[in-house]
């Protein structure tokens, strides 16, 4: 249960965070750079990671804009651009194909920007996925199901 509450909760902070970042620059500034840990490693731009976190996921559509990779928290975190909601769409369906079950989804109208920002938690037994999805942006979160 406890696994179900942190994953919950990353998963609603990911979400949020896709909210309140969707106007801002992708940019990091030098003192995000100075504040980022030893154990995250910004992965290549406009490359889907191969690593063991990805491994057996179907890749999804659209521009890898930025990932990392956090060796410390033991998880993998992908934002891709120029996905639009057929294509959202389409890819949840590929991974329930492979085996992933929706554990939770959470939607919310984000006011004055009138569109609605989807997160979804998901679990193939193996690994966990949160995936928020807001128009035009795609993040998911993945790690292990460390029991």
């Amino acid at each position: 249960m406890k696994k179900y509450i942190s994953v919950f909760t990353i998963m609603v902070m990911i979400f949020l965070a896709a909210c309140s970042n969707q106007n801002t620059s992708s940019t990091p500034t030098s003192n995000e750079n100075n504040t980022q840990s030893n154990s995250v490693t910004k992965l290549d731009e406009g490359v889907w990671p191969a690593n063991e976190y990805t491994e057996g996921l179907p890749v999804a559509p659209g521009t890898v804009a930025w990932a990392t990779l956090d060796t410390e928290h033991e998880n993998c975190n992908i934002n891709l651009t120029g996905i639009s909601e057929n294509d959202y769409n389409e890819y949840m369906e590929l991974l329930n194909q492979e085996g992933f079950s929706v554990i939770e989804n959470v939607s919310e109208e984000i006011e004055g920007e009138n569109y609605v920002s989807i997160g979804t938690l998901l679990s193939n037994d193996e690994k966990w996925l949160s995936i928020s999805y807001i128009p035009n942006s795609l993040t998911i979160y993945i790690s292990f199901d460390n029991n």
